[in-house]
Formats: structure tokens, sequence, C-alpha cells
């Protein structure tokens, strides 16, 4: 009888395998290279003390700021020092960091009684955007650290950062935006699973104040919109009875500011509340769509003989609706500030 020699030879492969996947975390611990006191061979499961980590983050590169994707860019160094524990090395993620390019340097050594372990990075981060002051808002970009094995009963993040700073090239690169030049640095215990008994982790958060420079909107978009507004007015200039022309301006200026937001839009995530250019555009469309039907109001007066009525309802229009304008657009303004509060 013939033994079944492929099922004896592929038995043991598939155990080979199947080991690999439940061995495969130990291996993807983060590669340290450096003396054996920072860079242990073996790692201990439980630390017999807390090991306090300081971190840091000095910022050279700050790139891309991104309203829709609602993340960033940054080049950075991170420093990671501690005292020399056996079977223990920081294994300090980013939780924040959506991509990142290969490490330009990463490098360990033991000086004045302690591990110091510095690596250049390039990472695209997300940081939440609150968008309802857009154009003159003010953002925090933010950068956030943990550790990725141990809770805070065995590794918590220093009080105070290692190193941190943003040069001043990094803030000129940032070209639509005023970077702060002081970046912020807090830490907390949270928990990452949502649930009572959840052991809490030290989570070090590095924020970066930053405002936007709203001269390109202003220029590019507001400027425009108030001339189409400033022509669409004119429909109070033109005689009650040539509504062709009145019609025409009304629908040519509608369609101005139509095209202009779509424009704008394409660079804004879809958010579910108002932005401040938002309540200006739609003061924009009301007062375009009531002069229309202004117009065609006076247009009937007209030619029901009423021309003086139609005269005095134009004459009136003239000053009501720039002042309509004014009035509807600061309470807008407030409006979005009051409700970022």
């Amino acid at each position: 009888m013939t033994r079944p020699v492929a099922s004896t030879r592929l038995l043991p492969a598939l155990l080979a395998w199947a080991a690999l996947l439940f061995v495969h975390p130990a291996f993807a611990r983060e590669r340290c290279e450096g003396p054996p006191e920072c860079c242990p061979v073996e790692h201990v499961e439980h630390l017999p003390t807390r090991v306090t980590v300081s971190v840091g983050v000095v910022f050279v590169g700050l790139y891309n700021i991104d309203d829709r994707a609602q993340a960033w860019e940054a080049d950075y160094y991170l420093y990671e020092a501690w005292a020399p524990t056996p079977g223990f090395t920081p294994q300090t993620e980013l939780i924040n960091e959506t991509s990142s390019h290969d490490d330009h340097f990463d490098e360990t050594v033991f000086e004045a009684g302690r591990c110091v372990r510095t690596r250049r990075l390039h990472s695209v981060l997300h940081s939440p955007f609150d968008l309802r002051l857009f154009p003159f808002d003010r953002q925090r970009l933010t950068l956030r650290l943990a550790d990725a094995e141990r809770s805070s009963g065995e590794v918590a993040f220093a009080a105070t950062p290692f190193a941190l700073s943003l040069g001043d090239d990094a803030r000129g690169e940032a070209l639509s935006w005023v970077v702060s030049p002081r970046p912020r640095y807090t830490v907390a215990t949270r928990p990452f699973a949502h649930h009572p008994s959840a052991p809490g982790y030290d989570v070090a958060t590095v924020t970066i104040d930053v405002a936007r420079r709203p001269g390109f909107y202003l220029t590019r978009f507001f400027l425009p919109l108030l001339l189409i507004l400033a022509v669409s007015f004119t429909v109070f200039w033109i005689h009650p009875e040539d509504l062709g022309a009145q019609a025409g301006i009304g629908v040519t200026c509608l369609l101005a500011i139509i095209a202009f937001q779509s424009g704008q839009s394409n660079t804004l995530p879809a958010v579910e509340y108002l932005t401040i250019a938002d309540r200006i555009y739609a003061t924009a469309y009301t007062l375009v769509a009531l002069a229309v039907v202004e117009s065609v109001y006076t247009n009937i007066l007209a030619r029901r003989g009423h021309h003086e009525t139609a005269t005095r309802i134009d004459r009136a229009a003239r000053l009501a609706f720039p002042i309509g304008a004014i009035v509807f657009s600061a309470i807008g303004v407030l409006l979005a500030f009051w409700q970022r509060r």
C-alpha cells in the first residue's frame, strides 16, 4: 500500500506557516541598533518597575496643510530618552500618522547614564479641522505619540519634553498660514478601548497653532463676489418695463456666484455645518434672487400703469439691498463665531 507522502510533507509546512503567524507580532517590534544597555536582544513581557520616557520633537519642515483631507506633512526629528532597563526599549508610535516615508536617520546612544534614540522622520498626519470660521479660521496641527506595547502602568511619558522646537525655515514653508513659533506639549493618560477595565496609555501630544492667511480668498473670491452683487443691483436703475435686461443681469450674476462657490468648495471637505464663506454666499444668492423678483414685480406694476409706485420701489431697493447685504453678512459672521465657541 502506498504511503501518502505529499500529505506528510505538507503538514509540517502548514504548521510552520501557522507558527509564523502567531509569532509575527514579536518581530513587529521596532528595530533598535545601539549599545546593549539600550537595545537588548530579548524583551521582557512585564517590567518590574515603571519606566519614564522623555520624548521630544524638533520640526525641520512643515508642508501641505490640506483642508479637504484634514491632514498635513511634517519633517522632524523624534527623540526618546530613558534610563537603561533590562529587556526594555520604547516602542513609540505615532497615533495619528496616516502614511510615512522611510526613516532618514536612526541612532541610539548611551550617554550621561541614559539611552537617547534619535530618528529623522517624514509623516503625513491627520488633524481634525474646524472650518466654521473659514477663511478666517485657526487650526491646531497635532502629532500624537504613545507606546505601542505597554500601558501607563509600565511606561510613562515625562511631563516636560526632551526637546521641542519649530525652525524658522519650517514656518516659512506653509505659505498660506501663519505658524506659531512655539509648539505646545501635553501628556494625558487615555484608554485605547471603550471599556471600564481597559488599561490606560500615556499619550504625548505636540500641537502647532496655525492661522489661515485670508488674503488669497478675499482677492480671488470675495472681491469678485462683491462686484457681482454690485452689478446685480444695477437692475434697480433700469426702467421697470425693460424686464429682459433686468432678468438677464440677474440670472447672469446668479450663475457667476454659483461658479465661484463651486471653485472654492472643491478645496474643502464635506462638513455638516456652515462656514463663514457659505453664509456669505447664501446671502449673495438670496439678494440676487430677490433682486430678480423685485424686477418682475415692478415690471408688472409698470405694465398696469402704476409707474410711480414701481419707481418708488426701485429707489427704495437701491438703498435697502446694499444695507441688507452688509447686515446679513455681519449676522452670518457673528453666528459662525458664536457657534465656534
